[in-house]
């Protein structure tokens, strides 16, 4: 399966997310084994992801935890250096939030609330001023304003307004402010002072201009992300005129929209689409690269900043600002935004990333399985009212199905584009309730354990109700309660939540082999899923009494209690997965010109848009 599949609409979703438009996809397929693997388990009451040796089960870390604290949607980045704190914008919650540049740590509470999308920042030289975009201060006036925020009084005020333009990006210079007007390509000039009006027109005839930087007084850099280019003006003493191309279109950078001086004097340029950062010899104008596509879960890249030798960089698609080293290695540091409740069914992309369900968000959400950042977020999984992912499941079509109790159905997204497809399972079709685990059989149909106590048979690749492939009574073995489903070795295995065993039919014709694992075997409590491990044995989560025991993956007899109870917080486990070692993840999809104009009009279309 192609990996563009979880990642193709990356930077149209962000907007979509901030426009509060309904999108989802993603991916999952089981890589192959024979390696080194780590066991990753959902814990559900404490909504997080736990990681254990894959060999002898000892916790390892905690890989994904739920924020609840901070930005959701970074609209842009100011780095206060005489205390050493970031303040990043949150798009969707009306904030400004600082924290610990060094370490990413958040400080609570926020600089700043009760703001309409607030955007890209800046402060001024003495860094007690920080100046700031925003939809204004209503949601009905259509007009976008250049804020500020006085640090040591936390007063938030309005230097000027303009309900003609739609501000992207805000430089100081001295005692005046420059935005970039994406809208009406153009570079606004303001007074630090106020003033209340438009602005100066400056510059004109840009295509969706995005980062203005200046060099120094007189000379002025701007991204002119509509036409892919970087270019720079300089300042006679009376008007600002065109001096020269640093970025050529040609140069690859998809999309250039962010913009900081390096520690070595270089341009650093980040690709919005092209998800990158590349570095500009300021005097040959040799263009290199510094950080690839999508390294360290970067996605929709766009403002910019360096701390010493360490380079920020905002990446609304992970909801995070990323840091790299001085090379454009990822450092595994990084300010982090809110994040969907990681409380519901797991599985694996084709690169081998977690993709996370979250049942109060109606998300899934896709990790880097060697870091843990946050590569994207799948909105609207299952698109009713009180929606809910269950389980993800990637047919040979390539196309995602997910689980949806709430409307007793299975909903499908295309693989490649990303677009919803409607309900492949129809609510209720054979009887279907509050569908859970699913899985793909041999022979390329759809089994789905429904709380009617069997599991379902659908065709492939209409969705058309085949038959009862196991029914209440197990098709003879006894009635069960079946959650989480696995094909091994030419049978269909069910975790039976009550009365705690594990089941086994023939994956053909559904007959029952036996009880693979006895109820209650080795102290097995509320089986939810399982998982046959590199090792051959299978892993049951026992969510009762939060482990997950070890049995022998050839007669069901208990081995061991593989994670103990509560081990590393572990409380309700939901779902497991094992991930091979190494991981290789892979780069973002770059986007397109109609994309960057979404985003150029993502503070206008944003405007009340909360978490």
């Amino acid at each position: 399966m192609s990996p563009r599949f979880a990642r193709r609409l990356g930077p149209l979703r962000a907007v979509a997310r901030a426009a509060g438009l309904a999108a989802a996809a993603g991916s999952l397929v089981c890589p192959s084994v024979g390696f080194a693997q780590d066991l990753f388990v959902v814990s559900q009451f404490t909504a997080t992801v736990l990681r254990y040796d894959g060999g002898d089960g000892t916790f390892l870390e905690t890989f994904v935890e739920t924020i609840t604290d901070g930005f959701s949607n970074p609209g842009g980045m100011a780095l206060r250096t005489a205390t050493g704190e970031l303040y990043v914008t949150s798009t969707g919650t009306g904030e400004i939030w600082r924290y610990t540049a060094a370490t990413g740590a958040v400080l609570t509470p926020p600089a700043a609330s009760g703001l309409i999308a607030p955007g890209s920042a800046a402060f001024d030289a003495a860094g007690d001023t920080l100046y700031f975009l925003a939809a204004g201060t209503s949601l009905s006036s259509g007009t976008d304003a250049l804020m500020k925020l006085a640090i040591s009084s936390g007063n938030v005020s309005t230097l000027a307004s303009d309900d003609a333009a739609n501000f992207s990006a805000l430089a100081v210079n001295g005692s005046e402010i420059f935005v970039s007007d994406a809208l009406n390509g153009r570079v606004l000039r303001f007074s630090s002072g106020g003033g209340g009006g438009g602005g100066t027109t400056v510059i004109s005839g840009l295509v969706f201009p995005g980062a203005i930087l200046f060099r120094s007084a007189t000379e002025m850099v701007v991204a002119e992300t509509g036409a892919d280019r970087v270019v720079e003006y300089t300042f006679d003493g009376s008007s600002w005129s065109f001096q020269r191309e640093l970025l050529a279109p040609s140069s690859g950078v998809n999309g250039p929209f962010g913009l900081a001086l390096a520690p070595d004097g270089t341009l650093s340029v980040s690709g919005s689409f092209s998800n990158d950062v590349v570095s500009v010899d300021l005097t040959s104008l040799v263009v290199s690269p510094l950080v690839a596509a999508g390294a360290g879960g970067l996605g929709n890249a766009m403002d910019l900043a360096w701390d010493g030798a360490t380079l920020l960089a905002v990446s609304p698609l992970s909801n995070a600002v990323v840091y790299f080293d001085a090379s454009g290695n990822p450092t595994g540091t990084t300010a982090r935004g809110l994040s969907a409740p990681s409380d519901s069914g797991m599985t694996l992309t084709p690169s081998g990333n977690l993709l996370v369900g979250s049942l109060l968000d109606n998300d899934v959400v896709e990790y880097d399985a060697a870091t843990g950042a946050a590569v994207g977020t799948f909105f609207d999984a299952c698109p009713t009212s009180l929606a809910a992912p269950f389980d993800q499941v990637v047919g040979a079509d390539e196309n995602l199905y997910v689980s949806c109790p709430s409307s007793q159905g299975i909903f499908r997204f295309d693989g490649g584009t990303g677009n919803p497809l409607g309900f492949f399972v129809t609510g209720g079709s054979g009887g279907l309730v509050t569908p859970r685990g699913l899985a793909f059989g041999p022979d390329g149909n759809l089994f789905v354990a429904s709380a009617t106590g069997e599991v379902l048979e659908y065709d492939g690749t209409t969705g058309a109700f085949i038959g009862v492939f196991v029914d209440t009574t197990g098709n003879g073995g006894g009635a069960m309660d079946p959650y989480g489903l696995a094909f091994h070795g030419g049978s269909l295995f069910v975790a039976s939540f009550f009365p705690d065993e594990v089941k086994q039919f023939d994956a053909t014709a559904g007959a029952f082999v036996q009880t693979f694992v006895s109820s209650g075997a080795g102290g097995l409590s509320g089986p939810t899923n399982l998982a046959f491990g590199p090792d051959g044995d299978l892993y049951v989560t026992s969510y009762h009494d939060d482990a997950v025991r070890r049995y022998d993956g050839t007669d069901g007899s208990f081995v061991e209690v593989f994670v103990a109870s509560g081990s590393g917080g572990l409380s309700g486990p939901f779902d497991l997965q094992f991930v091979p070692e190494p991981t290789v993840t892979t780069a973002l999809a770059s986007g397109a010109l109609l994309l960057w104009a979404l985003y150029a009009l993502q503070l206008r279309a944003s405007r009340g848009v909360s978490r």
